[in-house]
């Protein structure tokens, strides 16, 4: 019996509500890490006898912007895993933490290297304010140290899988088709990031990040391939700058053939998370006589 009008409202209501909690929790959390470096730079200035200057707290938080991100991020992962150990309930359901085959497991990572040029090419076809802008907004995260590469690499990719597709996207599914619950959640990932060109990027990524996790059912392809699309980033950070530009013009050639290669080799993995399988022919029902005939035809 299909839902009134009235029940999909209120179904839809309530994963929107319960999406809304899970990006308080992300959000807060940050909040919570950063609130009590603004408010001691503030007292300390306060009973230097200095005029509060309200750079000061923010420029803190942004030399600091990557050891604030690891907290924040370990935090919310604590907060989610106790909330479900006391619900008792297992994780790989409750955040779409489930198995998959090794060709599926691998085959966002592998389509990695062709979305990292393919998001450079569009990068250095915007003006050139833009991308001044971005990369003062992005700065904090390219500081190339073992802290950094933890957080931006290892930590950030884990969370916001969790959150954004893991939980935010998958409650949406519950009430309302895959493509909207997954470009709905892409579009509250790409927000997260504030920068209109990184919003832009990640709305993009987020929204085949969720195809790939909806294919799946699970989000461990998403959460390899983000943190791959990360490490390229910050390995790229490490390249030597030069005049002539070599080191920089080889290491996206490396690129380039691992976005050729790659897809080739897990290309059965990729044909079963992008192409779409035939649906088998129907089956007329056979007369169901007890004790004559009971075979199901799709038995296996």
């Amino acid at each position: 019996m299909k839902p009134s009008a009235g029940e999909r409202a209120a179904q839809v209501l309530l994963a929107l509500l319960k999406s809304l909690c899970f990006l308080a929790l992300f959000l807060g959390t940050q909040v919570l890490v950063m609130a009590p470096v603004m408010v001691a730079t503030v007292l300390q200035m306060t009973l230097e006898g200095k005029p509060v200057d309200g750079s000061l707290p923010f420029q803190a938080i942004v030399e600091h912007s990557m050891t604030f991100s690891l907290i924040a991020n370990m935090l919310t992962l604590f907060i989610v895993m106790l909330f479900y150990l006391i619900r008792r309930k297992r994780f790989s359901e409750a955040l779409w933490l489930r198995r998959v085959d090794g060709p599926t497991l691998w085959s966002g990572v592998c389509l990695v290297p062709a979305l990292f040029l393919a998001v450079n090419l569009v990068l250095a076809s915007l003006p050139e304010e833009w991308l001044e802008s971005y990369s003062d907004a992005s700065a904090g995260i390219t500081s190339g140290g073992v802290l950094s590469f933890i957080a931006v690499v290892a930590a950030a990719p884990l969370v916001e899988e969790v959150i954004f597709r893991g939980l935010i996207m998958t409650r949406l599914n519950q009430a309302m088709p895959g493509w909207l619950a997954m470009f709905l959640s892409a579009a509250i990932f790409g927000a997260c990031h504030g920068h209109p060109v990184w919003s832009g990027y990640a709305f993009v990524l987020g929204s085949i990040f969720g195809y790939m996790d909806l294919r799946a059912g699970s989000i461990w392809p998403s959460v390899l391939a983000h943190m791959a699309f990360n490490s390229i980033s910050q390995i790229l950070d490490l390249v030597p700058e030069s005049e002539s530009g070599t080191e920089y013009l080889i290491a996206m050639g490396v690129l380039l053939l691992l976005a050729i290669v790659l897809p080739i080799l897990d290309r059965k993995g990729i044909k079963k998370l992008f192409w779409r399988e035939p649906k088998p022919p129907a089956v007329q029902a056979m007369p169901m006589v007890p004790g004559i005939y009971e075979f199901d035809p799709w038995e296996s």
